[in-house]
């Protein structure tokens, strides 16, 4: 990988990042939820949350191996393992 497009990469990881911790928080302020709508947006917010986790694990395996970061890759592949995103190999 270029110079360029590891900092593609990182960019995207991080902005992804950014996009779950705005998640979380609102998940968080949602935490003492009571309202019919408030428990909806809460389910949503933490089941788009939940898919923004798997989605920066996968991300990540694929950057860290293109960068030749295989170990690093592989240690992350066993936590999406772990979290039933990938079959156990």
């Amino acid at each position: 990988m270029s110079d360029e497009e590891i900092v593609r990469a990182v960019r995207r990881l991080a902005a992804m990042e950014g996009e779950r911790d705005r998640l979380a928080e609102r998940v968080g302020d949602l935490r003492t939820a009571v309202t019919a709508e408030e428990l909806a947006e809460r389910d949503r917010r933490g089941n788009a949350m939940a898919d923004m986790d798997a989605s920066i694990l996968l991300q990540s395996i694929e950057v860290l191996d293109r960068m030749g970061m295989r170990n690093a890759a592989m240690a992350v592949q066993h936590v999406a393992e772990v979290e039933g995103l990938l079959p156990r190999l």
